[in-house]
């Protein structure tokens, strides 16, 4: 394990959660840190913009992103999953969990646009909400937990 640092496994699957479009996520091996930076962050550190220019409660984040662009020694670790997290194949897996009746009823219902939508009404209208939630949350610790296995870094539970 790097470093013999835990990370907490509910920040990394809060992380995989969110599903921000434009952020980014890297782990710290020496704190355990969860650190979290938008696009425009990261573009500022590399175009070495003035933290002056930028508000109070921006340049924190600014100043990590400096420091993660100038690791050298392997401290920061991505844990951007946005290309390894899929809710739609989980969504899909789901369903095939599902009663025969409901099963088929919920496959026709997620073809197409506006399938998550019906998927969400779906759900709720068969009172399967709540496995849903539990299912999908399972799913995702279980990526979580693969991919920490795979980097070397200790979750806590």
């Amino acid at each position: 394990m790097k470093n013999n640092i835990t990370v907490r496994l509910d920040d990394l699957v809060s992380e995989i959660e969110l599903q921000i479009e434009d952020a980014f996520t890297f782990i710290n091996t020496k704190t355990g840190e969860v650190i979290t930076l938008m696009r425009e962050e990261i573009g500022a550190a590399e175009d070495e913009k003035p933290l002056e220019s930028f508000p109070d409660w921006q340049r924190g984040n600014i100043e990590n992103a400096i420091s993660i662009i100038e690791d050298e020694v392997g401290t920061y670790v991505d844990f951007t999953l946005r290309n390894d997290y899929n809710e739609y194949e989980i969504m899909q897996d789901f369903i095939g969990t599902l009663d025969e009746h409901v099963r088929e009823e919920m496959y026709d219902a997620t073809k197409g646009r506006g399938a998550f939508r019906r998927f969400k009404d779906g759900i709720i209208e068969h009172g399967v909400d709540t496995d849903w939630y539990k299912y999908k949350e399972t799913k995702i610790k279980e990526l979580v937990i693969e991919w920490c296995k795979e980097h070397g870094i200790a979750i806590q539970k």
